[in-house]
């Protein structure tokens, strides 16, 4: 019987009865002991492998208890018929193959060189003195000390006018979309909902609406009035459009929301980075106070790995979030939430995206000198006056997604803006005005002359 060739380690720290059950669930793996094939008695066994009766008996109940064995009064322990892959895969596939690009201005990457470590680890250390923090859940709708940090902050930062009671956090703002996609639903539509995506959209965001059931839309900012949905997703500083919204789109959006009964989500994830003039302030401090529910995240301000969203609801949908808030789990770290408040009381938060700017100012500035140098006329760049990126129209023989993929053959990874429907690129005989974002927070300066001189050679 090959259960008897099992050889125990008596001097590692497993168990005997474990090191016992492991050695025949492998002998099962292999089909070298098949369904229905009576193993050696307890007795039996033990006297084979010189162990006690009592190790046998706790080996066979454990295999027994998980489903691999089947007891039979006066028969025995007998091999159960299991689904069992006859060995395992020496090698399980890779989640991505996609190797790393030496330079990449497609990333969402921030400066990390930039953060103030050391201070951020002093509020962690207060945070976790709060024993309250560690032993529960935290508050559905976020915690009080973080959501009247935001309303101040968010007032003066970007002139939202909220109360802290119209605040809800979440870990990024999918959690915050299941959350807006059951409020909103009831409120708006009576058959299926609907909601509108800013072009180029929002894929991930879009899958969250789908998968509740709404149908999904695409629209822009200069044709309104053919817009059908009465729920639109805005990002006012949409890197695909290099720019914030002119005072005259503002104004229309505005008066939209009033015309159609409708709600407006507000996305201002960028909306911090301008650097030629003050940044503009949201839409939401514009509005009416009941139609636009506005969206903040940290991912650009600090990094990406704190998730900590949030969202500015109207009053009027108080009443309906308190009716089903407490259903949904809060999903971001108190002890995080914690201390991103009082980083922010301290002034901390203010005084670090001044250096950003500085900072992504200074990239922005040293990419477009690296352009003119390589590509001449050959580049025009469309906009780069806010946000994390610099969109640019290239003249070459290929179409955005051709560009993109010589690009990354030469090492350097790049964004293409979609043609099509969404964002057309311009054709001249056989060259392209192909355009390309280049995401410039998360490179190092002295990486941005040599990955724009890659695609020169590229872009030939």
């Amino acid at each position: 019987m090959l259960l008897t060739n099992f050889k125990p380690d008596r001097t590692g720290k497993k168990p005997l009865y474990l090191q016992i059950a492991d050695f025949i669930k492998e002998q099962i793996r292999l089909g070298l002991v098949t369904p229905g094939m009576r193993l050696p008695s307890v007795r039996d066994l033990s006297a084979a492998l010189h162990l006690s009766r009592t190790t046998t008996e706790t080996c066979y109940s454990r295999l027994t208890a998980e489903g691999y064995l089947v007891s039979k009064p006066q028969s025995g322990y007998f091999v159960a018929d299991l689904q069992v892959p006859k060995q395992l895969p020496r090698e399980l596939p890779s989640g991505s193959t996609r190797p790393a690009a030496r330079y990449d201005f497609a990333n969402n990457y921030v400066d990390g060189t930039a953060f103030p470590s050391i201070i951020w680890r002093r509020h962690i250390g207060q945070a976790l003195k709060e024993k309250a923090a560690l032993t529960g859940y935290g508050e559905p709708q976020g915690e009080p000390a973080l959501r009247e940090a935001l309303a101040d902050y968010s007032h003066r930062a970007r002139g939202v006018v909220c109360a802290a009671d119209q605040i809800v956090i979440s870990a990024g703002v999918q959690s915050l979309f299941v959350i807006l996609a059951a409020l909103l639903q009831d409120r708006l539509f009576h058959t299926a909902p609907q909601i509108a995506w800013e072009r180029p959209g929002f894929p991930q965001g879009e899958e969250i609406f789908r998968r509740q059931g709404w149908d999904i839309a695409r629209f822009d900012t200069e044709t309104l009035d053919t817009v059908q949905a009465r729920l639109l997703y805005v990002s006012p500083s949409n890197p695909y459009k290099g720019r914030s919204l002119t005072p005259d789109l503002r104004r229309r959006l505005l008066r939209w929301t009033l015309e159609r009964d409708g709600y407006i989500l507000e996305d201002d994830y960028n909306g911090e980075f301008r650097y030629f003039t003050t940044p503009v302030s949201s839409l939401q401090g514009m509005g009416d106070g009941e139609h636009i529910v506005y969206l903040g995240s940290f991912s650009r301000l600090l990094f990406p790995s704190l998730r900590i969203s949030y969202m500015v609801l109207p009053p009027g949908l108080l009443p309906d979030y308190r009716r089903i808030g407490r259903l949904y789990n809060q999903t971001s770290s108190t002890i995080e939430q914690l201390a991103l408040a009082s980083f922010i009381r301290e002034g901390n938060l203010r005084r670090h995206v001044k250096k950003l700017r500085r900072l992504y100012r200074r990239k922005a500035d040293l990419l477009q000198q690296a352009l003119a140098r390589h590509f001449g006329s050959r580049v025009q760049i469309l906009a780069y006056e806010s946000g994390l990126h610099m969109r640019i129209s290239v003249d070459s023989p290929w179409d955005p997604q051709e560009a993109a993929r010589r690009a990354e053959a030469a090492g350097v990874r790049v964004l293409p803006v979609p043609g099509g429907q969404d964002v057309p690129f311009s054709r001249s005989g056989n060259r392209f005005r192909t355009e390309i974002l280049l995401s410039f927070a998360g490179i190092s300066e002295t990486d941005i002359a040599p990955a724009v001189a890659r695609l020169a050679t590229a872009w030939k």
